[in-house]
């Protein structure tokens, strides 16, 4: 047992464990895992250190040793995996998922580190801790931190949950592992097996490594693109379900203000000042009420008396410029979702201004020959930043937020259209354009 020795098996758990922690940051933990955790990588560093009596037992009792050191390591990491389990809140499936993502980041550093630069370019390197400690230090915090900038932000919108344990997640993943170390230990083995293949087999193996990674990204942005047109979808259906409860409400306050215009009718006969005055305002908020919801489209109708209703009650302006425009060719659900969307969003926005002044939204509908143009405009605080088009949330939960724009744009595109947000002068402005059809 030597220090080299010793600092390579502790290197080894120690890079393991680094590996998985920046994969498992975005989860949840258990409470009191960071004992848990401490005391984790005590037990695992002096388990590192059975592989010098492991290795002294093969080598009076065994003939092919080689094969027992690769079951050893392949043992450490699974029982790692387990434990880290009793650490945070992983499904089956997660922690296979994370276990290989790891122990292919620690494979790059060993391959980049060990092989390649203390075996292959400067043998010598291995006996001088203290240059060989800190490139190993340095080599691991730029690859573990380059991996957390392009893993955590899409582990951490997975809310504590990538993937269910179904029979076969399960099945899937393990053989994927089994694939992996079967892979990277033939690539090791052809490493010390002839001289002459060292770097194309260093170079084999972190072809492999960084594949596996690469596939491991995209299965998670593929998780996340599949979670979120299953939103979309439910937003869509939503407001069917909304659309369909609205237009109820509207035919009964139509009714109702039809026969209130007759009770008021009647009461015009009184003579009372007070009476009078409240007749009048009476009839010029029916007269108000029936000029903005009259519009051949009967979903248009149910929308702006809904949001006008719900503006008045949060004492905010809402207007409307409609010109003749052909919308007959949306669904009404479509429609009653795509102007829903647009004009919660801008109430949402409105809503946190305290100047009465700003607490205004503005709907334009018109068309110019065969394209219908439907824009909102409203004032916003704060600063706007833009990623693939759309603005990033500010709430806390990104994941949760943010569908109203995507529906929007989902719908937009359903109809060979397209959606644009722009941000001057703290007003906010939402363009939908959509080419007439049939």
């Amino acid at each position: 047992m030597t220090a080299q020795g010793v600092f390579e098996e502790l290197r080894f758990v120690w890079e393991l464990m680094g590996a998985n922690l920046i994969f498992l940051l975005p989860f949840a933990r258990r409470k009191g895992s960071w004992w848990r955790e401490i005391l984790g990588f005590l037990i695992f560093s002096v388990l590192s250190l059975g592989y010098f009596p492991l290795r002294t037992w093969m080598g009076t009792h065994l003939e092919i040793p080689d094969i027992v050191v690769g079951c050893w390591y392949i043992c450490l990491t699974l029982l790692m995996m387990l434990y880290l389990r009793f650490c945070f809140e992983l499904t089956i499936c997660d922690a296979l998922y994370i276990c290989i993502a790891s122990y292919a980041t620690q494979h790059i550093v060993y391959v980049l580190i060990h092989e390649v630069l203390a075996l292959h370019l400067w043998p010598e390197l291995s006996e001088h801790l203290i240059l060989y400690t800190p490139l190993s230090a340095i080599t691991c915090l730029l690859l573990y931190a380059v991996l957390y900038h392009l893993f955590a932000p899409k582990l951490r919108q997975c809310r504590g949950r990538l993937l269910e344990d179904t029979p076969l997640h399960i099945l899937f993943y393990a053989i994927f592992l089994t694939a992996l170390m079967f892979c990277t230990f033939s690539c090791q083995y052809l490493f010390h097996f002839d001289p002459d293949i060292e770097m194309l087999s260093a170079e084999l193996g972190l072809l492999i490594c960084v594949m596996i990674l690469a596939i491991q990204y995209s299965s998670v942005r593929m998780t996340l693109y599949s979670r979120e047109q299953a939103e979309i979808q439910q937003m869509l259906h939503t407001g069917e379900r909304n659309y369909a409860l609205s237009r109820d409400l509207i035919e009964v306050i139509n009714r109702s203000v039809h026969d209130l215009k007759h009770t008021l009718g009647a009461l015009k006969m009184a003579d009372e000042g007070e009476r009078q005055q409240f007749i009048q305002e009476t009839e010029r908020s029916i007269h108000q009420y029936q000029q903005l919801v009259h519009t051949d489209n009967e979903a248009l109708n149910t929308i702006l008396a809904e949001k006008s209703l719900l503006c008045d009650k949060q004492n905010i302006r809402f207007t409307c410029s409609l010109e003749q425009a052909r919308l007959d060719f949306l669904s009404l659900p479509d429609l009653y979702t795509l102007l829903g969307n647009a004009i919660d969003n801008a109430i949402e926005s409105v809503s946190k201004l305290t100047d009465p002044e700003q607490r205004i939204i503005s709907l334009s509908i018109r068309q110019h020959h065969s394209i219908v143009s439907i824009q909102t405009n409203n004032f916003f605080q704060g600063e706007l930043q833009f990623h693939a088009g759309l603005p990033r949330t500010t709430k806390e939960d990104a994941f949760q937020h943010g569908y109203g724009l995507k529906s929007i744009r989902y719908l937009a595109e359903k109809y060979g259209g397209s959606m644009y947000v722009s941000a001057k002068d703290q007003v906010f402005i939402l363009q939908i354009m959509l080419p007439v059809q049939g």
